[in-house]
Protein backbone atom coordinates (compact mmCIF):
# COMPACT_ATOMS: atom_id res chain seq x y z
CA UNK A 1 0.00 0.00 0.00
CA UNK A 2 2.81 2.41 0.85
CA UNK A 3 4.50 1.88 -2.52
CA UNK A 4 1.21 2.64 -4.30
CA UNK A 5 0.81 5.86 -2.24
CA UNK A 6 4.42 6.81 -2.98
CA UNK A 7 4.04 6.16 -6.75
CA UNK A 8 0.75 8.09 -6.91
CA UNK A 9 2.34 11.00 -5.04
CA UNK A 10 5.33 11.06 -7.38
CA UNK A 11 3.08 10.78 -10.44
CA UNK A 12 0.71 13.53 -9.29
CA UNK A 13 3.61 15.78 -8.32
CA UNK A 14 5.45 15.21 -11.59
CA UNK A 15 2.36 16.20 -13.57
CA UNK A 16 2.00 19.42 -11.60
CA UNK A 17 5.71 20.25 -11.30
CA UNK A 18 8.02 20.24 -14.30
CA UNK A 19 11.21 19.97 -12.20
CA UNK A 20 12.04 16.29 -11.42
CA UNK A 21 14.36 17.22 -8.52
CA UNK A 22 11.58 19.26 -6.90
CA UNK A 23 9.09 16.44 -7.50
CA UNK A 24 11.36 13.90 -5.87
CA UNK A 25 11.93 16.17 -2.84
CA UNK A 26 8.20 16.59 -2.32
CA UNK A 27 7.64 12.84 -2.62
CA UNK A 28 10.34 12.11 -0.04
CA UNK A 29 8.85 14.72 2.31
CA UNK A 30 5.35 13.22 1.97
CA UNK A 31 6.73 9.70 2.49
CA UNK A 32 8.67 10.86 5.57
CA UNK A 33 5.55 12.37 7.07
CA UNK A 34 3.67 9.12 6.51
CA UNK A 35 6.43 6.81 7.74
CA UNK A 36 7.64 8.70 10.79
CA UNK A 37 4.46 10.37 11.97
CA UNK A 38 5.94 13.85 11.62
CA UNK A 39 3.45 16.46 12.76
CA UNK A 40 3.28 20.19 12.23
CA UNK A 41 4.76 22.42 14.91
CA UNK A 42 2.32 23.21 17.70
CA UNK A 43 2.86 26.62 19.31
CA UNK A 44 1.28 25.43 22.57
CA UNK A 45 3.81 22.60 22.86
CA UNK A 46 6.69 24.62 24.28
CA UNK A 47 8.74 21.64 25.45
CA UNK A 48 11.56 20.43 23.28
CA UNK A 49 14.45 18.14 24.04
CA UNK A 50 17.56 20.28 24.33
CA UNK A 51 20.94 19.99 25.94
CA UNK A 52 20.81 20.35 29.71
CA UNK A 53 20.85 24.10 30.41
CA UNK A 54 19.45 23.87 33.91
CA UNK A 55 20.32 21.77 36.91
CA UNK A 56 16.87 20.26 36.98
CA UNK A 57 16.06 18.88 33.57
CA UNK A 58 17.19 17.90 30.12
CA UNK A 59 13.72 18.94 28.91
CA UNK A 60 13.46 22.70 29.05
CA UNK A 61 11.46 25.42 27.44
CA UNK A 62 13.17 26.45 24.20
CA UNK A 63 15.32 29.59 23.98
CA UNK A 64 15.60 30.39 27.67
CA UNK A 65 17.45 33.52 28.67
CA UNK A 66 17.86 35.43 31.90
CA UNK A 67 14.75 37.43 32.77
CA UNK A 68 14.99 41.19 32.30
CA UNK A 69 13.24 42.19 35.51
CA UNK A 70 13.08 40.60 38.96
CA UNK A 71 9.78 39.42 40.40
CA UNK A 72 8.71 39.78 44.02
CA UNK A 73 5.59 38.27 45.57
CA UNK A 74 3.68 35.13 46.49
CA UNK A 75 1.18 33.07 44.53
CA UNK A 76 -0.93 29.99 45.12
CA UNK A 77 -0.81 27.59 42.17
CA UNK A 78 -3.20 24.68 41.56
CA UNK A 79 -2.64 22.03 38.90
CA UNK A 80 -2.99 18.30 38.50
CA UNK A 81 -0.72 15.44 37.55
CA UNK A 82 -2.57 12.28 36.51
CA UNK A 83 -5.69 13.55 38.28
CA UNK A 84 -3.91 14.28 41.57
CA UNK A 85 -4.35 17.96 42.50
CA UNK A 86 -1.19 19.75 43.58
CA UNK A 87 -1.43 22.98 45.58
CA UNK A 88 1.74 25.06 45.66
CA UNK A 89 2.81 28.33 47.21
CA UNK A 90 5.43 30.09 45.10
CA UNK A 91 7.46 32.88 46.73
CA UNK A 92 9.69 34.89 44.42
CA UNK A 93 12.44 37.20 45.66
CA UNK A 94 13.98 38.65 42.52
CA UNK A 95 15.37 36.10 40.07
CA UNK A 96 14.99 33.15 42.43
CA UNK A 97 12.45 31.75 44.80
CA UNK A 98 11.08 28.75 46.66
CA UNK A 99 7.94 26.70 46.31
CA UNK A 100 6.16 24.33 48.67
CA UNK A 101 3.79 21.80 47.12
CA UNK A 102 1.16 19.66 48.83
CA UNK A 103 -0.45 16.64 47.15
CA UNK A 104 -1.83 13.19 47.99
CA UNK A 105 0.16 10.07 47.13
CA UNK A 106 0.72 6.59 48.58
CA UNK A 107 -2.36 6.99 50.80
CA UNK A 108 -0.97 10.05 52.57
CA UNK A 109 -0.39 13.76 52.14
CA UNK A 110 3.00 14.62 50.68
CA UNK A 111 4.78 17.97 51.05
CA UNK A 112 7.74 18.92 48.86
CA UNK A 113 9.94 22.03 48.75
CA UNK A 114 11.91 23.06 45.69
CA UNK A 115 13.98 26.00 44.56
CA UNK A 116 12.85 28.14 41.63
CA UNK A 117 14.83 30.09 39.05
CA UNK A 118 13.28 32.85 36.89
CA UNK A 119 13.98 32.83 33.16
CA UNK A 120 12.40 34.33 30.06
CA UNK A 121 11.33 32.71 26.78
CA UNK A 122 9.57 33.84 23.61
CA UNK A 123 6.34 32.42 25.13
CA UNK A 124 6.54 34.24 28.49
CA UNK A 125 8.20 34.01 31.89
CA UNK A 126 9.53 30.62 32.90
CA UNK A 127 9.90 29.44 36.48
CA UNK A 128 12.29 26.47 36.57
CA UNK A 129 12.03 24.20 39.59
CA UNK A 130 14.97 22.17 40.83
CA UNK A 131 16.13 20.15 43.84
CA UNK A 132 12.77 18.82 45.14
CA UNK A 133 13.22 17.79 48.80
CA UNK A 134 10.98 16.64 51.61
CA UNK A 135 9.52 19.82 53.13
CA UNK A 136 11.72 21.43 55.76
CA UNK A 137 14.68 19.11 55.05
CA UNK A 138 17.56 18.81 52.61
CA UNK A 139 16.66 15.17 51.82
CA UNK A 140 15.96 14.75 48.13
CA UNK A 141 12.49 13.42 47.37
CA UNK A 142 13.04 10.13 45.50
CA UNK A 143 10.06 10.31 43.13
CA UNK A 144 8.99 13.95 42.81
CA UNK A 145 9.78 15.52 39.42
CA UNK A 146 10.72 19.21 39.62
CA UNK A 147 8.03 21.60 38.35
CA UNK A 148 8.50 24.13 35.54
CA UNK A 149 5.93 26.85 34.89
CA UNK A 150 5.21 29.20 32.02
CA UNK A 151 3.28 32.41 32.76
CA UNK A 152 2.28 34.72 29.91
CA UNK A 153 0.06 37.68 29.21
CA UNK A 154 -1.31 37.04 25.72
CA UNK A 155 -1.71 39.73 23.07
CA UNK A 156 -5.46 39.92 23.82
CA UNK A 157 -4.74 40.67 27.51
CA UNK A 158 -5.64 37.18 28.79
CA UNK A 159 -3.37 35.36 31.21
CA UNK A 160 -2.03 31.87 30.47
CA UNK A 161 -0.25 29.58 32.92
CA UNK A 162 0.76 25.95 32.59
CA UNK A 163 3.28 23.56 34.04
CA UNK A 164 5.35 20.71 32.68
CA UNK A 165 7.44 18.84 35.20
CA UNK A 166 10.76 17.16 34.51
CA UNK A 167 8.90 13.99 33.45
CA UNK A 168 7.03 16.06 30.83
CA UNK A 169 3.70 15.71 32.67
CA UNK A 170 1.83 18.90 31.79
CA UNK A 171 -1.23 20.69 33.13
CA UNK A 172 -2.93 24.08 33.04
CA UNK A 173 -2.41 26.08 36.25
CA UNK A 174 -4.81 28.20 38.28
CA UNK A 175 -2.89 31.16 39.74
CA UNK A 176 -3.99 33.32 42.64
CA UNK A 177 -1.86 36.14 44.00
CA UNK A 178 -1.42 36.04 47.76
CA UNK A 179 -1.72 39.46 49.36
CA UNK A 180 0.43 40.03 52.43
CA UNK A 181 -1.38 41.13 55.59
CA UNK A 182 1.11 43.80 56.70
Amino acid sequence: MFSKLFCNTVLASSLALPNFKQTTSIAILVAGIGLFGIKSADARNALVQTPDVSQSSSYTIAQLVDANSPIYGSWQLKYSVDGVVHTSVLVMNGYSGVMRTRYFSSNKRQVVDQKIRLKSSPRGLVFLGYNPVYAGTSTRHPTYAADNFLFAIEDDGSFTAFTCDDRRQCSPVDVEEMISQS
